[in-house]
């Protein structure tokens, strides 16, 4: 199944929902380059606002050939010469234009870059053509000297309205049923990040196609600092005191984030190492956890924390630009469709409780485990009974 965010990404630059002024401004930068002041730009903004996705569209929409490369994908000066210079010297292979794209550039700003960042400003100095970098937070430490050299194009959160309206097409698109009521708080849930917005809808579409109120209220999105945002961090990045900070943030228990963790570390790391260290960590993790439950000494909740992690960011030995899509926890989805399901079971007791003079609990308890059974058994004597007592 084909990711959603995928799926209806920004073919040219009107697609872009919300970026207006952000969207001028980088194509204005390119189509004056190389008479700017500066060769390169830093967009910067929370994550999914659109920062690739308006590079990705301008390119397109130019018929530009467009370098894309990960800042974690050379963490020091050699990685950076071999990587990235090269193709800011080199002509296009189509004989175009050409655009470099350094995705995550705050993602290289930790104790191994190891002269990362200044060769970066190097290349940014003689670069033949123009460069664009994203961050999220570009007024960290290790960008303080990069940010003399760089054009800054603030992203702002996507308002509500707009992700609203563009959940809305995608359910029209997907043929699926929804109430307005609903959609709106799945955006306002979202907090401007339009990405993790259609990345709920999907993951609720998966299980119903008519989405109420109810499901969203239920689903439960209200954190400030959500889930994918984190596994991000934790899986294409080595900044340790970003990831904690992302996970102190989070407005949810960290057995759920260990879920999370637990579902897709077979996804995101391939070799044995990884695997063995990233799972012994989040082990560790839990006797810690289980520990403050038995003794209540919560002091040992930091260093749950840090060995779920930093300890499963650490596990890893590079970081891979492929996009993966990150599944949410078999056990909490199955939660959720039996959470669905007694409301459900609770809503036609309540209905049937007068008719059969017993209370809503006596039914969930008493009645509806046999109905299952008839239904299994006897199908035809179910749709009777069910007729009968006015199902």
């Amino acid at each position: 199944m084909k990711p959603w965010t995928k799926k209806y990404q920004p073919k040219k630059l009107s697609d872009i929902a919300g970026q207006t002024k952000a969207v001028w401004q980088t194509k204005s930068f390119i189509n004056k380059f190389p008479k700017t002041k500066k060769t390169a730009i830093l967009l910067h903004g929370q994550a999914g606002v659109g920062k690739t996705s308006i590079v990705q569209a301008l390119a397109s929409e130019s018929n530009t050939e467009l370098i894309e490369l990960n800042a974690s994908d050379f963490r020091n000066k050699a990685g950076v010469l071999s990587r990235l210079e090269p193709a800011t010297q080199q002509a296009s292979l189509f004989g175009g234009g050409k655009i470099i794209l350094i995705d995550e550039i705050d993602g290289l700003a930790g104790n191994k870059d190891r002269g990362g960042i200044a060769a970066i400003i190097n290349v940014i100095k003689n670069t033949k053509f123009p460069i664009i970098c994203t961050a999220n937070d570009p007024y960290i430490q290790k960008l303080k000297t990069l940010r003399k050299y760089c054009e800054l194009i603030k992203l702002n959160k996507v308002r509500t309205s707009t992700i609203t309206k563009f959940l809305k097409n995608i359910c029209k698109s997907e043929k699926i049923k929804y109430e307005e009521k609903a959609l709106k708080k799945l955006a306002t849930a979202a907090d401007g990040d339009l990405r993790a917005a259609i990345n709920d809808l999907q993951m609720i579409a998966d299980q119903k196609r008519n989405i109420n109120l109810q499901d969203i209220i239920l689903w439960g999105r209200e954190k400030e600092e959500n889930v994918f945002n984190i596994l991000k961090l934790v899986f294409k990045s080595f900044d340790i005191e970003q990831a904690l900070e992302a996970a102190n943030n989070f407005d949810g228990d960290l057995d759920t984030l260990i879920l999370w963790l637990d579902e897709n570390i077979p996804k995101e790391y391939k070799k044995r190492s990884e695997l063995a260290e990233s799972y012994n960590y989040l082990s560790r993790a839990d006797i810690f956890l289980r520990r403050i439950m038995r003794w209540q000494h919560w002091r040992f909740l930091l260093y749950a924390q840090v060995l779920t992690v930093a300890g499963v960011q650490q596990s890893k030995e590079g970081t891979f630009p492929r996009f993966v899509f990150h599944k949410r926890p078999q056990l909490l989805l199955k939660l959720y469709i039996r959470a669905a399901k007694l409301r459900k079971m609770r809503g036609l007791s309540q209905q049937i409780g007068d008719r059969l003079h017993a209370s809503t609990k006596r039914l969930m308890n008493s009645f509806w485990p046999y109905y299952k059974y008839i239904k299994e058994k006897n199908p035809d004597m179910a749709k009777q009974l069910a007729y009968s007592i006015g199902l």
